[in-house]
């Protein structure tokens, strides 16, 4: 295993190779998970709604763009969210290194769109930072900032969706791309590690969304589980955290060494991580980006997004090894504003 299991290493302690190794496999995951849910949605209704949900999502496949370039139009939308909601960032800070020029450009017209709902969000927060949702009326406030939350991002998506056009082309990604490989420092590759798993996990609201749209919740929800827990998206992820960190056991420390540097664990949600021994850990949720956004809102879809946990957290250490098993300590709903999300323990069974 090497050097001893260090709960609070951070994205920008790993060596070079590592983040750039991190990069490729999670911009290659943005591309296979597309192709999981256009396969998902194709094999139930159709190639033509498929493709249909697919350029709702990704205007610029009517372009012809291709799944890099869909991509980088990603990366370039939530480099813009981020800089009106930082604390979308998980692994870095937006201050800790310079993003690069070729994910900002002009957006001045952008802030116009989302500078309400930024002002909404800030008022509905406590001193914490945390959702201010405690005390009466509490959830009539929860309401008002998932509802504040939920708007915002969809405007914002929006927004961005209508005035694309060709923009994407203007990036030299192939420039880019020998940047990542060879000029820029480890703080500046952990941000973009962020930002790319923010993107690559974009994905799955785009999808569910406009399949909701035409379907229904129930049929957005069936289309998740499928793409997520029996297609394999779920274990598919933890195994970019294991290949990039070269982790080969199959132990709960080696399964929490996986999820440490996994894009849709911890590119997306505050967690940390207790390792009681070799055999026996903890991972806690602080915070988690469907809680914060569905809670006291949109009870449905906050339901749909635990169960999908419920379901995949057992899975992902049955994938190292069948004799781990998860429990979970906690799971919403939270108490207060400085409750947890969810904590979920694990366990190997004596294999002798």
């Amino acid at each position: 295993m090497g050097e001893a299991f260090n709960p609070d290493l951070k994205a920008h302690g790993l060596p070079r190779d590592t983040l750039v190794d991190l990069w490729h496999r999670t911009v290659k995951a943005h591309e296979l998970l597309f192709e999981t849910w256009f396969a998902a949605v194709s094999q139930k209704y159709g190639d033509d709604v498929a493709e249909a949900v697919a350029v709702r999502g990704w205007p610029l496949r009517k372009t012809g763009a291709t799944p890099k370039e869909l991509f980088f139009d990603d990366l370039r939308f939530i480099t813009a969210a981020t800089e009106l909601k930082p604390e979308m960032l998980t692994i870095a800070k937006r201050d800790q290194a310079e993003t690069p020029q070729e994910l900002c450009g002009d957006r001045s017209w952008f802030q116009l769109f989302v500078s309400p709902s930024r002002l909404l969000g800030s008022k509905a927060k406590s001193p914490q930072g945390k959702p201010a949702w405690v005390g009466s009326p509490s959830r009539l406030r929860g309401m008002a900032r998932g509802r504040a939350i939920d708007i915002g991002f969809a405007v914002l998506l929006k927004a961005w969706q209508l005035s694309q056009g060709a923009r994407v082309s203007e990036i030299d990604i192939e420039a880019f791309e020998q940047k990542v490989a060879s000029v820029y420092d480890q703080k500046t590759l952990a941000l973009l590690w962020n930002y790319a798993a923010l993107a690559y996990m974009l994905g799955t609201d785009r999808w569910y969304t406009g399949i909701r749209e035409r379907y229904g919740d129930d049929a957005a929800q069936e289309l998740e589980k499928d793409v997520w827990i029996d297609r394999g998206a779920a274990e598919h992820d933890l195994s970019i955290g294991q290949q990039a960190m070269g982790v080969t056991g199959d132990d709960v420390e080696s399964l929490l060494r996986s999820f440490q540097f996994a894009p849709g664990e911890v590119g997306i949600l505050d967690v940390e991580f207790e390792l009681i021994d070799e055999a026996h850990g903890i991972m806690t949720h602080h915070a988690c980006p469907a809680l914060d956004r569905f809670e006291h809102f949109d009870d449905v879809r906050q339901k749909h997004c635990c169960d999908i946990c419920i379901a995949g957290m057992p899975i992902s250490g049955e994938m190292l090894n069948r004799k781990i098993e998860c429990k979970p300590l906690k799971l919403p709903p939270r108490v207060d504003a400085n409750d947890i999300a969810c904590r979920w323990e694990y366990r190997l069974r004596d294999q002798s």
